[in-house]
Formats: C-alpha cells, structure tokens, sequence
C-alpha cells in the first residue's frame, strides 16, 4: 500500500471523518494529504480557535507532511486500531474538537520527547 492509500484509508476512521465535516463546516479546504484530525487542529490554531505553545504549535504544523507509518507511530496506534482521543465524540465544534486532539497530542510529545517539558529545556 502507497502512502496515498495508507492516508485515504487512515483518513475513514470515526475520528477524521468527523473532522472532516468540522473543516467543511468551517469553508477550509480539507487537504487528502494529511490526517484529518491533524487538520483540524492546526486550522483551529491558525483562526485563534485555540492557544497552544509554540512547540506543539510547531510539532501539528510538522505532522501535516509526515508519512502515515510515522504518524501512526507517534499517535501510538496498534495494526487496526482507530485514533481514539479522550473526548472527541462529544466535541460540539471545531474549537472543542481541537482541542481533545491538541491535548493527546501533547501527551504523546512528552512521550516521545523525553526532554519535552523538562525543567532543563
């Protein structure tokens, strides 16, 4: 499977394709190229939806060109499994949305960023 495919099929989880009706609402052009949760969440930091620090500003910018086995890695998904962040379902709009997706995105960042909020960083 190519990476188009692999993203497309990524992309049919409950997860983006709510996301995908949040960014259609919102008139944003929804790029295939990319996880749609991850979209989301950077077109709500980019409108002022949303404050985050820079860092996780910079690491959702980065994910929009990262490769699906890199994104399925950090997102920490088993063979199967749908991204499933705490809350998302019950999100409302675009702001609420995002940030579910922000705050397992950063709870993943301390994970795979051993230094990511260290007293020495």
């Amino acid at each position: 499977m190519n990476d188009g495919d692999m993203i497309r099929k990524l992309n049919t989880m409950p997860v983006n394709v709510k996301a995908r009706g949040f960014l259609e609402m919102d008139g944003e052009e929804v790029r295939e190229e990319s996880l749609h949760c991850v979209h989301a969440a950077l077109h709500a930091i980019e409108r002022n939806e949303v404050v985050v620090e820079t860092d996780v500003a910079e690491t959702v910018n980065a994910m929009m060109t990262w490769r699906p086995p890199r994104l399925v890695n950090f997102l920490m998904l088993m063979s199967g499994e749908d991204y499933d962040p705490p809350g998302w379902e019950a999100a409302a709009d675009l702001r609420e949305f995002a940030r579910v997706v922000l705050d397992d995105i950063e709870a993943k960042m301390v994970t795979h960023f051993p230094y990511y909020r260290s007293p020495e960083s």
